[in-house]
């Protein structure tokens, strides 16, 4: 990443605010449409944002990662067997590959559209793009009816074009989905306060409900900055309490079987398995990360900064693009121009007891913020609630220019719309060309096609080892439609997570031998003498099967 490039796209954007700042007579909104053109610039922009999720989904980025795998396999056995890979019937926590787990938002979310749909990578992946659709109309919606149809149209536009919405839109990770369901959770809790209707309440409870099992960094999150708002709404009087319980009762008992789970996992009650639901005991439970300890890391000047990871690259290839940073770097000066604004508008509103999406916005980036100064080696999956606030910002600094100075909004728009297009060239182009270095992730169309034709050579029913990339046994269910009770019948270890043997197929090379046949990615991971046996070898895409021609 070309550290001038970073650079002068900051001061690009110190520039505009220059501009914007400088004196002069404040203009009126240039931008107060009427509403057949807002109809039709949100529809047109609603469009495009899902054309840019659908488009090649199945193919960009390369499916799949291994934490997707493990989350669509155990979504496949859930709609087809009605348990997760290891048999536990209906579980509240994914045991995932046995070492931390994962929410089970996203499991069950993909053995609905399987039910529905059959499997295919698309199917796979309609939760994600489905909930970033839903999330972006409903804030769009919030957002028109607490500012204005041109904020309205602004916040739809940066979630169609910043990297990290687009990003987090494509890809099945059970983690993603925090960021949609806590955008769906607070634009319904506006409105649940806006029309003060118990009904709103009850809707916004079980959508947040629903939270808790996208992320767990949710279990901290949701608390607080539900405990803030209702009690600021109880101060200025615009809540009751029979709202608060129609609020927290469904909270409650969907929360409840993750109580349950947490309990289980620091070892006060057993594991928990029932014919409709289960609570897992875990190998390795993760609430351990969380130290106050850290936040000399994540504010020293590396890394490791919480900032740095933030806006530049947390060392996730999956999760960031360097070159064009999580949001554009033009926007880092704009975002912090309207975290200016947008706190005085709260202070505004809080000496006036009157409650607004600023109030809101600024009391989840403060919660998200603290708790990632505590988490260790923060990335962006724990951070993803964080840029709901920060695309807030920038749609209030956006606005403001708008209004102040026109010469400044076309520098800003121009160079926001040059970003988005060298953005989604390199997206769709070269973007999987990164991936592929990933140990992380495999192509699981060429895996596929390698794991046919080994079975297609395999005359003798011989030993198949299948030894790139990790995890390659939840691919390899997948692209063979293996039950997991097929899985489980080998005998395995406790939720192992190299699990190394699952009929034929072998994940774990002990020794060459001269019948059996071997497919590998990482051609330098290969034994040195396997050209000994005088192999046939045949390769699709980026993987290499050596077969004995029997």
């Amino acid at each position: 990443m070309p550290m001038a490039f970073v650079l002068c796209s900051i001061i690009l954007g110190f520039v505009i605010l220059a501009l914007t700042l400088i004196p002069g007579e404040k203009k009126a909104p240039p931008f107060d449409m009427p509403f057949p053109v807002y109809i039709i610039l949100k529809i047109g922009l609603l469009l495009l944002f899902i054309f840019l999720l659908f488009y090649r989904v199945d193919e960009v980025p390369i499916p799949y990662h291994s934490d997707e795998a493990g989350a669509v396999y155990d979504g496949y056995c859930l709609a087809n067997y009605h348990c997760d890979r290891f048999g536990v019937r209906f579980p509240v926590y994914f045991m995932n590959f046995g070492t931390h787990g994962s929410s089970a938002l996203y499991g069950y979310s993909a053995a609905l559209m399987f039910t529905l749909f059959g499997y295919s990578i698309l199917s796979a992946r309609l939760p994600a793009i489905l909930l970033a659709v839903l999330s972006v109309i409903v804030i769009s919606a919030a957002v028109r009816r607490d500012k204005g149809k041109t904020e309205s149209i602004l916040i739809l536009m940066f979630f169609c074009i910043l990297p990290f919405s687009i990003m987090h839109s494509r890809w099945g990770l059970d983690a993603y989905l925090l960021f949609p369901m806590i955008t769906i959770s607070c634009a319904l809790f506006y409105f649940a306060v806006l029309s003060e209707k118990t009904i709103w309440y009850i809707i916004s409870g079980l959508v947040f409900g629903l939270t808790f099992y996208s992320y767990s960094v949710s279990y901290f999150i949701i608390p607080v900055f539900l405990g803030v708002n209702l009690i600021f709404l109880l101060i200025i009087n615009k809540i009751k309490w029979r709202q608060i319980f129609a609020l927290g009762i469904p909270l409650f008992f969907l929360a409840l079987p993750l109580i349950l789970m947490m309990a289980v996992n620091n070892g006060y009650i057993s594991e928990i398995r029932t014919r409709f639901f289960s609570v897992p005991k875990l190998e390795t439970y993760s609430a351990s990360v969380i130290n106050p300890q850290n936040v000399v890391d994540n504010l020293s000047l590396n890394s490791t900064n919480i900032f740095y990871r933030m806006f530049v690259d947390d060392f996730l290839i999956y999760n960031v693009i360097p070159k064009f940073g999580t949001m554009y770097y033009v926007s880092i000066p704009l975002i912090l121009f309207g975290f200016f604004l947008s706190v005085k508008k709260m202070i505004h509103s809080v000496s006036e007891k009157q409650y607004g999406l600023d109030f809101m916005m600024t009391a989840l980036f403060i919660i998200v913020l603290l708790l990632n100064l505590i988490i260790g080696d923060t990335n962006v999956n724990r951070l993803c609630a964080l840029y709901l606030p920060m695309i807030y910002y920038l749609v209030i600094a956006s606005y403001e220019i708008l209004s102040r100075k026109k010469i400044a909004a076309v520098i800003t728009f121009a160079a926001f719309f040059v970003l988005f297009v060298f953005f989604i060239r390199y997206y769709f182009k070269d973007f999987n060309k990164k991936l592929d270095t990933s140990p992380l992730i495999g192509s699981i169309t060429e895996l596929g096609e390698a794991v046919n034709f080994a079975d297609s050579v395999n005359k003798n029913d011989e030993l198949i080892y299948i030894l790139d990339p990790l995890q390659t046994y939840v691919y390899t269910m997948l692209i063979k439609g293996i039950d997991p009770f097929t899985l489980n019948e080998q005998k395995i270890l406790s939720y192992d997570y190299y699990v190394k043997v699952v009929g034929h197929y072998r994940f774990r090379l002990d020794a060459v031998m001269p019948e059996c046949i071997y497919i590998f990615r990482d051609r330098t991971k290969m034994p040195e003498n396997l050209d000994e046996f005088g192999f046939a070898v045949k390769k699709f895409g980026s993987f290499w099967v050596y077969y004995p021609e029997f």
